[in-house]
């Protein structure tokens, strides 16, 4: 069984090797309407709302109790955004690990089980972090572990398409035994690794 807490943690490790090196956060990203500051307050803004759901709350109490700190993400600066993404990650693993999987989960699209959207929001936190990496031309790794896992998720949660225009259609090429389960993800949402050059990391 997969042990998505433990992958969380993982994926939110990412952001102590991505963020320090992050100098241009006007930098375009794989997500093509974002620049690396948009990414990260994107990141925030998700990160922000996970304990209010899992207490129970609907969308519609959590965003009444987030008002005012989201309106202020879509003026914060790159730094300020980094300090709000370190103050909110220890909160938000703490909700994690205390919900059950099976604990329903109001969110945007309709009720879910909090071990589905505990994925999701591994996958999330992962791919956004390539993002940010590739703005910079960093090749941001993520463990063999992690990257198996969020293949298959995204195979599997992608599979029916249940957001439609959320990702640019996948790009082909990468679906291949030989090609690293990290690129098979990204490419499956839409990114293309090989079109962002980097450098170790």
């Amino acid at each position: 069984m997969t042990d998505w807490i433990a992958l969380q943690s993982l994926a939110a490790d990412l952001y102590d090797r991505v963020l320090p090196a992050v100098t241009d956060w006007d930098a375009p990203t794989p997500c093509s309407a974002w620049t690396a500051r948009e990414v990260l307050a994107h990141v925030v803004d998700e990160q922000l709302w996970v304990p209010g759901l899992l207490a129970g709350g609907t969308v519609e109490e959590v965003a009444d109790d987030l008002e005012d700190r989201l309106r202020r993400l879509r003026d914060a600066t790159g730094p300020e955004l980094v300090d709000q993404w370190h103050s909110v990650r220890a909160p938000v693993a703490a909700s994690w690990r205390g919900t059950p999987d099976d604990d329903e989960v109001h969110l945007s699209y309709g009720p879910a089980p909090a071990g589905h959207y505990l994925a999701q929001q591994t996958f999330d936190l992962a791919v956004h972090a390539w993002d940010l990496a590739a703005s910079q031309r960093i090749d941001l790794r993520w463990g063999d572990e992690l990257e198996r896992a969020v293949v298959e998720f995204v195979r599997a949660d992608l599979a029916d398409d249940p957001a439609p225009g959320l990702f640019d259609p996948p790009v082909p090429g990468y679906d291949q035994p030989d090609v690293p389960a990290r690129d098979t993800a990204l490419a499956l949402t839409g990114r293309d690794p090989g079109a962002w050059p980097v450098g170790p990391r």
